[in-house]
Protein backbone atom coordinates (compact mmCIF):
# COMPACT_ATOMS: atom_id res chain seq x y z
CA UNK A 1 0.00 0.00 0.00
CA UNK A 2 1.25 3.74 -0.77
CA UNK A 3 1.82 5.97 1.89
CA UNK A 4 -0.86 8.41 1.02
CA UNK A 5 0.53 11.06 3.86
CA UNK A 6 0.20 14.71 2.48
CA UNK A 7 3.49 16.34 1.96
CA UNK A 8 4.00 20.22 4.02
CA UNK A 9 4.43 21.70 0.71
CA UNK A 10 3.26 22.20 -3.26
CA UNK A 11 6.42 21.08 -5.19
CA UNK A 12 5.28 23.43 -7.76
CA UNK A 13 5.18 26.20 -5.87
CA UNK A 14 2.89 28.14 -9.01
CA UNK A 15 0.16 25.64 -8.16
CA UNK A 16 0.48 26.12 -4.04
CA UNK A 17 -2.12 28.25 -2.32
CA UNK A 18 -1.21 31.73 -1.48
CA UNK A 19 -1.34 30.88 2.60
CA UNK A 20 1.82 28.54 1.83
CA UNK A 21 5.26 29.03 3.26
CA UNK A 22 7.67 29.96 0.40
CA UNK A 23 10.90 30.80 2.88
CA UNK A 24 10.46 29.22 5.92
CA UNK A 25 13.79 30.97 7.98
CA UNK A 26 11.61 34.25 7.28
CA UNK A 27 8.20 32.72 7.57
CA UNK A 28 7.37 34.30 4.19
CA UNK A 29 4.22 32.93 2.01
CA UNK A 30 3.41 32.87 -1.64
CA UNK A 31 0.58 36.04 -0.69
CA UNK A 32 3.59 38.05 0.86
CA UNK A 33 5.56 37.48 -2.43
CA UNK A 34 2.38 38.30 -4.89
CA UNK A 35 1.34 41.35 -2.77
CA UNK A 36 4.88 43.06 -3.23
CA UNK A 37 4.71 41.97 -6.85
CA UNK A 38 1.80 44.12 -6.76
CA UNK A 39 3.63 46.64 -4.94
CA UNK A 40 5.97 47.06 -7.45
CA UNK A 41 8.96 44.42 -7.31
CA UNK A 42 9.89 43.64 -10.61
CA UNK A 43 13.15 41.05 -9.36
CA UNK A 44 14.27 38.85 -6.79
CA UNK A 45 16.52 41.87 -4.97
CA UNK A 46 12.94 43.84 -5.08
CA UNK A 47 10.93 40.56 -3.66
CA UNK A 48 13.96 40.12 -0.61
CA UNK A 49 13.82 43.72 0.16
CA UNK A 50 10.37 43.53 0.52
CA UNK A 51 9.60 40.63 1.71
CA UNK A 52 12.59 39.33 4.07
CA UNK A 53 12.68 36.29 1.82
CA UNK A 54 16.30 34.80 1.58
CA UNK A 55 18.12 36.94 3.80
CA UNK A 56 18.99 34.74 6.77
CA UNK A 57 20.65 32.05 4.74
CA UNK A 58 18.88 29.11 6.47
CA UNK A 59 16.43 27.41 4.43
CA UNK A 60 18.39 24.32 3.94
CA UNK A 61 18.04 23.91 7.50
CA UNK A 62 14.46 25.08 8.04
CA UNK A 63 12.65 23.93 4.90
CA UNK A 64 10.92 20.62 4.58
CA UNK A 65 12.20 21.29 0.43
CA UNK A 66 15.97 21.00 1.86
CA UNK A 67 16.59 23.76 -0.63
Amino acid sequence: MKNLAKSPFTEDIRLAPEAETVCYCSRVTKADILRAVAAGARSLEDIKTATGACTKGRCRETSPRGR
